[in-house]
């Protein structure tokens, strides 16, 4: 495993200690090789594509990316869409379980080393007492799909009073179809201004020529894992040949002394 003193480093071991530095910005990320078994990610990549419920973010800079089911990031503060969301959550977690049988989910199998690893153990993200989707498929079409530098909050897409209790969040994806090239994951470790922080509210974006160039950037493979603060920028760059197709949760951290949450 890499130093935990250096902010800037990748660990390669999911374990306590690496999810501790992690969730306090010691380390810029966890990346786990081969985390689920290569061929059937992309058994289920191939699924993904053509699944019926696969829709576009709300978000006018991130809409040129599908997922399948709904995600707590497009309910947007409607209170239909809440409905929907929570009242669809379970029939949609089973669905996404299914794609993979005969083999475990890997959003399944990291909610249970969540549970074990953690000081105070993880449990699924209820908001207002009501069951949250965790699982979402992502799917980055070629030459089309791209994600701009931006950042996520649960705070900022609910009043939910279990929202304002974290502290930080991470992103976890697990990449189940990825091009040779394209795709990158890009990481600033900071997170945005009070102006950018505005304007990702508003379109889910930033132009990449008004900031600083990425601090890490790394290419996945097929059946990888990597965590990583979604408070902090990050972006996905666009790839030329072939779909990506990921699998994303969010973790919410308030500190060790409290179980995790996790949601999509």
């Amino acid at each position: 495993m890499t130093s935990a003193t250096d902010r800037t480093s990748v660990s390669s071991e999911l374990t306590t200690e690496s999810l501790l530095a992690l969730s306090e910005r010691r380390i810029a990320a966890i990346h786990i090789k081969g985390f689920h078994d290569r061929d059937a990610a992309d058994a289920v990549a191939e699924r993904a594509l053509t699944h019926e419920a696969l829709g576009s973010y709300h978000k006018e800079l991130a809409s040129s990316v599908s997922r399948v089911h709904m995600p707590h990031v497009d309910t947007a503060h409607d209170p239909e869409l809440i409905d929907a969301y929570h009242r669809q959550a379970l029939g949609a977690i089973d669905d996404v379980r299914s794609m993979f049988a005969p083999h475990a989910s890997p959003v399944d199998r990291l909610r249970l080393l969540l549970q074990e690893m953690w000081p105070a153990g993880a449990n699924l993200l209820r908001l207002g007492g009501r069951t949250c989707f965790i699982g979402a498929l992502r799917v980055f079409r070629p030459g089309v799909s791209q994600l701009l530098p931006h950042n996520d909050r649960l705070r900022q897409e609910t009043d939910a009073p279990e929202a304002r209790n974290l502290t930080e969040q991470l992103t976890a994806n697990v990449y189940l179809r990825v091009p040779e090239t394209g795709g990158e994951l890009h990481l600033w470790l900071r997170e945005p201004d009070e102006a950018e922080t505005e304007r990702i509210l508003a379109v889910e974006g930033l132009d990449p020529s008004t900031i600083e160039s990425p601090t890490l950037t790394i290419h996945p493979d097929a059946g990888d894992l990597i965590v990583f603060s979604s408070a902090m920028l990050h972006a996905v760059s666009p790839s030329s040949v072939g779909p990506r197709v990921g699998m994303a949760m969010f973790i919410g951290c308030a500190n060790a002394k409290y179980p995790l949450v996790y949601w999509s």
